[in-house]
Parts: structure tokens; C-alpha cells; sequence
């Protein structure tokens, strides 16, 4: 029993171990200017853009100067709206930190919500850094973010000022 135990034990480090190589840091995302983290969720209209940073905390000595390829995963969390209305591009395809213990690759995640997206859809963009051996791919870090799609002003107020428009116009005819 002490033996399957001990073992237990031996393969449960050895696991945590390999994983923690792969790690090199934490990852959150920040506002353009890389100053304070972006809000969650973040809020886009259909046709904008949103600018974010990718924050790195607690860099492993191992990622300083290497250079990994930034990748994405985006769907809807509810709502209409199709994984493909929301673009995510990155203004260099690649996370290559120089100092440690943090550092702030700014302003290189572009947000665009399609101009004809649905409205009140929810999206969830994680943003990753990964390397790639021959077998596989480690992912080194990852933040993520909800994107909520809301609808222009003059969209919520036309229809509001329609019904009040014909509320008074009712009441008036009342009154006649």
C-alpha cells in the first residue's frame, strides 16, 4: 500500500512538473496602452474596433528573447451572432518578451465586430501565445475576455420614441 502510494505520489510531481515546463508566465489582456487591464466584458458596437495588449507576469528566465506565435479561439457564448462576425488580428504574429518579471507586448490584438453582426450576441475571444515542437503545440499563456455586441444609440431610441410619440398622439385624440 505504501509502495502504490509513494508511486502515486512520484507520478503525480512528474506530471506537475511537465506541465509547469511549458508554462512561462501568466497572461491577461490590457488596454491599448498596455496601462491597466481591459474591461470584462468588453463592450464593441457592430463595425469597430477595439486595440488591446497582451500582459505577460511572472516570466520563466526561458522566454526572454524566445519568440512565440500568438493564436486565438473565438465563439458565442449566447446570442445569434456567428464566431466568424468577430475578426482578431494581431499587428505581429509573434510574442517575443525582453525583460522579466513582466512585460506588456502593446497595443497588437485588433477586435473588428462586423458591421451587419447581430445585435446582443456574446463572444469569447482567449488569446494565446504557443511554441511548436515536431509533436505538438504548448500553449505558453492564455487571458481571455467576453465581447458583447450592443446596439447603436439611435437604435434603442427610435423604437422608444415611437411608442411615446403614439402614446401622446393616442392621449390627444382622447382628449378631442
Amino acid at each position: 500500500m505504501k509502495r502504490l502510494l509513494l508511486i502515486t505520489l512520484l507520478a503525480l510531481v512528474a506530471m506537475a512538473g511537465t506541465a509547469s515546463a511549458t508554462l512561462t508566465h501568466d497572461a491577461s489582456i490590457w488596454n491599448e496602452a498596455g496601462t491597466n487591464p481591459a474591461e470584462n466584458p468588453l463592450v464593441i458596437y457592430p463595425g469597430e474596433t477595439l486595440t488591446l495588449s497582451y500582459h505577460a507576469t511572472y516570466l520563466t528566465p526561458s522566454a526572454i528573447n524566445n519568440s512565440a506565435t500568438y493564436g486565438y479561439k473565438a465563439g458565442v457564448v449566447s446570442g445569434v451572432g456567428s464566431a466568424s462576425d468577430l475578426t482578431v488580428v494581431f499587428t505581429h504574429p509573434n510574442f517575443t518578451p525582453t525583460s522579466a518579471p513582466t512585460y506588456t507586448d502593446v497595443g497588437v490584438i485588433k477586435l473588428t465586430l462586423d458591421e451587419n453582426a447581430a445585435v446582443g450576441t456574446v463572444y469569447k475571444v482567449t488569446i494565446q501565445v504557443a511554441g511548436v515542437d515536431t509533436e505538438s503545440v504548448f500553449i505558453y499563456g492564455q487571458a481571455s475576455r467576453q465581447v458583447e455586441s450592443i446596439p447603436e444609440f439611435p437604435t434603442i431610441a427610435l423604437p422608444i420614441a415611437a411608442i411615446l410619440g403614439l402614446a401622446f398622439f393616442m392621449q390627444r385624440r382622447k382628449e378631442e
